[in-house]
């Protein structure tokens, strides 16, 4: 599979996901490391989709199988998977770490880190995690998102602003 369809595919399964349609986005990730076993975008998303669909176990197999792949980075999102594991409990809103939202950012994935991002804001008000995503919202807008077209980018900006506009500094 060419490297333009699976980033195709990868971004139909996280709009996919983000509607609450997680076994279809699975689907769409399975394509993906049909092709390309080590895809390691694919495989954080089916870690977070498995995890969403309450496979917690399966996620973490998925997870630690990243760790050779990321090093230090998947470290901390395998950590948070495994205390839930162990607590066997699931919270309602799927998991996102700093460390996610990081190596998203490192492999030029703005748009997706950016959400990582929200959603850790949404969680803790830390002010830190608003000003990193206006940060990369500049990112985006100076040089785009790995693998985004021109119009999901304009879109992402537009949900951007208006997010940034509803989280104001110091709120």
């Amino acid at each position: 599979m060419e490297r333009a369809r699976s980033s195709e595919l990868i971004d139909t399964a996280e709009s996919l996901r983000r509607r609450g349609r997680v076994d279809d986005a699975l689907e769409a990730v399975e394509q993906v490391l049909a092709a390309a076993p080590e895809h390691r975008r694919a495989l954080l998303l089916k870690s977070r989709l498995l995890y969403q669909n309450g496979a917690l176990g399966r996620a973490l197999d998925v997870a630690r199988a990243l760790e050779p792949m990321l090093g230090g980075e998947a470290a901390e999102l395998t950590a948070a998977l495994m205390r839930l594991d162990q607590a066997g409990r699931r919270p309602p809103a799927p998991f996102a770490t700093e460390s996610m939202a990081r190596l998203l950012a490192q492999q030029g994935y703005f748009l997706e880190a950016i959400e990582v991002y929200r959603q850790i804001y949404e969680a803790s008000a830390n002010p830190g995690v608003r000003d990193e995503i206006v940060r990369l919202t500049g990112v985006v807008e100076r040089d785009g998102s790995r693998d985004a077209g021109e119009e999901r980018v304009r879109q992402e900006l537009e949900v951007a602003a208006r997010w940034l506009e509803r989280h104001p500094k110091g709120s």
